[in-house]
């Protein structure tokens, strides 16, 4: 493994993302299109965001209380969120292996003639193009038990996704915001402001974030294009009824004081891993731009808090040996 200083190993994570992005678009064809939205946003960040945090010292300014003040509660979100969802990953892959070894099994058999040429919107669907009452008891039982498995985890996974959106939503994308309003209003020409100093909450920076940029600007299609879903989702993540979920029509129904949204269930998962990309980008560039100038003791404390996040088997992610700064 190579050695690599603190602002190189956050670098490395924050490259990462982008094979994330690409990775989604081989899960499945209908998520073609994420790569290029996660490359915008990581351009920008590379580009306009990170150098000015290194050059600029208001930026750099808003950056160094972001490393002091708010990075380690964003790890704790990371941690507690992101394990939380790798796990849950984890069960999904191993009952989705059972689904398609059950499924090929009752092809073979000529108990599921259509199998082959059906994609399934979700594992807990293969019930239906299974002929149940030809099967033996014994077989009958596992396809009941396999579909109770899928329906379980389909409902476990749609309320650890809210939770996600509204963990990321509430705390790290305005401690991302508090930052990236500093870059923008440098880059537009903007006066600086009291209201700068202040950690806002995050409908505030997201309508100040439409009101200053437009539909090209490269974090558009998540601050802008998601701003009433999140805002949305948010609520319902926070509110005493929940979702509700439709199997039937693959659909989610989002309902809080004001509003009803309705979703289908692959929109809603596509657009918590857009606000995913948005804060995983958002926190590890920072702090690498952070640490580039920095160079001393907050940073080496960074990178001891920010290794705690990852689960002891996670396998994700390019290793090296981090040396600290000398000083």
């Amino acid at each position: 493994m190579k050695e690599v200083q603190p602002h190189e190993f956050f670098r490395l994570d924050f490259d990462q993302i982008l094979e994330e992005g690409r990775r989604q678009e081989g899960i499945h064809s209908a998520n073609k299109g994420e790569y290029d939205i996660v490359k915008e946003m990581h351009e920008y960040f590379a580009c306009e965001v990170l150098p000015r945090v290194v050059q600029d010292d208001y930026v750099f300014e808003a950056a160094t209380r972001f490393a002091t003040d708010y990075a380690v509660e964003c790890f704790r979100y990371l941690r507690l969120g992101g394990q939380e969802v790798y796990r849950t990953q984890q069960r999904l892959h191993e009952t989705n292996d059972r689904v398609v070894a059950f499924l090929a099994w009752a092809y073979d058999a000529g108990f599921a003639p259509s199998a082959a040429r059906i994609d399934l919107p979700k594992a807990s669907d293969f019930i239906d193009l299974v002929d149940t009452d030809r099967l033996d008891a014994s077989k009958r039982a596992q396809a009941s038990a396999l579909h109770k498995e899928a329906r379980d985890h389909e409902d476990l996974q749609l309320t650890v996704t809210l939770r996600g959106i509204r963990d990321s939503y509430e705390t790290n994308v305005s401690r991302i915001m508090f930052v990236v309003r500093r870059a923008m209003k440098v880059a537009l020409g903007l006066p600086q402001k009291r209201s700068d100093n202040k950690l806002l909450p995050p409908p505030d920076y997201i309508d100040w974030y439409v009101a200053h940029a437009d539909i090209s600007h490269p974090l558009y299609p998540v601050l802008g294009e998601g701003r009433e879903f999140y805002k949305v989702a948010r609520n319902v993540g926070s509110h005493h009824i929940g979702l509700e979920w439709k199997p039937r029509s693959n659909t989610v129904v989002l309902r809080d004081r004001d509003n009803s949204l309705t979703i289908h269930v692959h929109r809603f998962q596509q657009w918590f891993r857009y606000l995913v990309h948005f804060c995983d980008l958002g926190i590890r560039g920072i702090l690498a731009a952070f640490c580039e100038r920095e160079r001393g003791p907050t940073s080496k404390t960074l990178y001891e808090e920010y290794k705690e996040t990852f689960p002891s088997d996670w396998t994700g992610g390019e290793e090296g040996i981090v040396v600290p700064y000398s000083v």
